[in-house]
């Protein structure tokens, strides 16, 4: 009954317009699981999912302690997510009865126990040798002498009825970022239409990803494909603590250690290899002479306002992208066509020590670049400390990507789904052109589109690279 009445109002929030951010701050409510049994009242606390695409979570650090008093607000936990380290909060009175597992536990599936909650101090003690099992109430594993009963069949759940598959852009991109079908979320709209809510509150539910069917097996006609080549000795032995003066590995290799992939790179490996599969890829490449741009920077410093040349290169995405709106779209599969984002979401991806993550400038395109510059300069510090919150990297209809810091003149970026387009920005390169019938010496940068050709033709991609060189070339007009 509690958890019937917490999902309801999680619903009804969600479907009162607080989306994303009620309901994944709903996730810890949606993991207390109160028992009833002999021992005293207590709350089993799972493995929250802070993140819209989070289906298992590291624990960093506990901060608290059996015997706390925990308070509604309080920080139970550091959970590193697949895209940040967030703070997990408590939801309710209690004592900390219980730690279920320890600090620095990796993979820990949503929704498995990890702590235990006491309405009495004194109720303590019982769980000192608690463990959870299949019941509500488990009994400390050492006194089950009798064997478990066979596990009844769960529940089917309450339905409203066959879904209408009939989806929206919004609802149709949470379920490709979430891995799940239609007919794993429960409609609640007019008609049983699924609603961005529904498939929040599944999310917030437990529910997981659809198993993928399985690859049809090659016809006798198909070449095989070559067997992977065999690694090393020094490559199949497990990794070695490092040494003070490490000697030779098998075959003549240099002894190394093995650094534990993050949560965070995990995703991101999985998504860009999906990215490659399943989206062709146009690349188009254009050139934007950007003297006015460095003139007009050094004019602006000289006022006190600093702005960066990617604070440039964002307004000016996000002005093409309002003039070329056929490149600020998605590919719907089911629908087999292009479906525009609602705004002009732009992500600019930040360099992290755990990975490579994409806070979004929302609604770019009505901002001014001063506005773009403070919020930029803010996500990526928030991002580097692993602060951002969920809302502030879910999500973004187009993503810049900026390597020319680094002495890159271009390069070509992956594309990151559901978007279908991305800019690889190169640095400054100095050459020579006609200026008033005479050679002088420009600068310019290069851009180049990867776009998914199935939702962006070329026509359009080398329109958007046509607006994006008139805004970087008359930056004025981009203070407008």
């Amino acid at each position: 009954m509690v958890l019937t009445a917490l999902l309801a109002g999680c619903k009804g929030a969600i479907n009162n317009g607080h989306a994303t951010k009620i309901a994944l701050r709903s996730q810890a409510w949606l993991n207390y699981v109160r028992y009833a049994s002999s021992l005293p009242a207590h709350t089993v606390l799972g493995m929250p999912a802070l993140s819209p695409t989070m289906s298992q979570g590291n624990l960093g650090k506990w901060q608290v302690k059996v015997g706390d008093l925990v308070r509604p607000g309080s920080v139970l936990a550091e959970i590193e997510t697949d895209k940040a380290t967030l703070a997990f909060e408590n939801q309710d009175d209690g004592y900390v009865a219980k730690l279920l597992v320890q600090d620095g536990a990796k993979d820990i599936p949503i929704g498995q126990p990890v702590c235990v909650l006491v309405e009495e101090e004194a109720s303590i003690p019982a769980f000192k040798d608690w463990v959870p099992g299949k019941g509500a109430g488990a009994a400390p594993a050492q006194k089950a002498a009798a064997p478990a009963p066979a596990a009844q069949p769960a529940a089917p759940a309450p339905s409203a009825g066959p879904a209408n598959h009939r989806l929206g852009p919004a609802v149709r991109m949470l379920l490709e970022e979430s891995g799940l079908s239609p007919s794993q979320v429960t409609p609640t709209g007019p008609n049983s239409i699924i609603t961005k809510g529904d498939v929040l509150a599944a999310i917030a539910a437990g529910a997981k990803p659809a198993a993928k069917p399985a690859a049809a097996a090659p016809t006798a006609a198909a070449p095989a494909p070559p067997p992977p080549p065999k690694p090393s000795a020094a490559a199949a032995a497990p990794p070695q603590a490092p040494a003070a003066s490490p000697k030779a590995a098998a075959g003549g290799l240099p002894a190394f250690t093995d650094t534990p992939n993050t949560q965070m790179r995990k995703v991101i490996a999985s998504r860009l290899t999906a990215s490659k599969a399943g989206s062709p890829a146009l690349y188009v490449a254009g050139e934007a002479r950007v003297d006015a741009l460095t003139a007009l920077r050094k004019s602006l410093a000289a006022q006190g306002v600093a702005l960066s040349v990617n604070d440039f290169v964002v307004k000016a995405v996000a002005a093409a992208l309002v003039q070329v709106p056929e490149v600020n779209v998605h590919w719907d599969d089911k629908a087999g066509a292009p479906v525009p984002f609602p705004a002009v979401d732009v992500a600019v991806a930040v360099s992290t020590p755990g990975g490579l993550i994409t806070p979004i400038v929302r609604n770019a395109s009505a901002k001014s670049v001063s506005q773009i510059s403070a919020e930029v300069r803010a996500l990526a510090a928030r991002a580097r400390d692993g602060k951002l919150k969920p809302e502030e990297y879910s999500g973004g209809s187009f993503t810049i990507s900026n390597l020319g810091m680094y002495g890159l003149s271009s390069f070509s970026a992956i594309i990151n789904p559901p978007q279908a387009a991305i800019l690889a920005v190169g640095g400054f390169q100095a050459g020579t052109a006609l200026v008033g019938g005479k050679p002088s010496p420009v600068t310019r940068i290069t851009a180049t589109l990867s776009a998914d050709a199935r939702a962006v033709e070329g026509e359009a991609a080398a329109a958007f690279l046509a607006a994006l060189r008139a805004g970087l070339e008359a930056p004025a007009n981009l203070l407008m």
